[in-house]
């Protein structure tokens, strides 16, 4: 296996885990956690950070 097919392997992995977790708190009513660039945290509903992460997708 190359190191190109490793990496597309390993971020295909990352990128269905990343949309299981935040199908899963949006079905919960739960929120996310992200970092501003400075580092403060701030939250948003599940539901908003699934929408974001799916629209980035395409």
């Amino acid at each position: 296996m190359s190191d190109k097919e490793y990496f597309e392997k390993i971020s295909l992995g990352l990128k269905i885990s990343v949309e299981r977790t935040l199908k899963r708190k949006a079905a919960l009513g739960e929120y996310v956690v992200y970092a501003h660039p400075d580092g403060t945290p701030y939250s948003i509903p599940a539901t908003e950070a699934l929408d974001r992460y799916m629209s980035e997708r395409k």
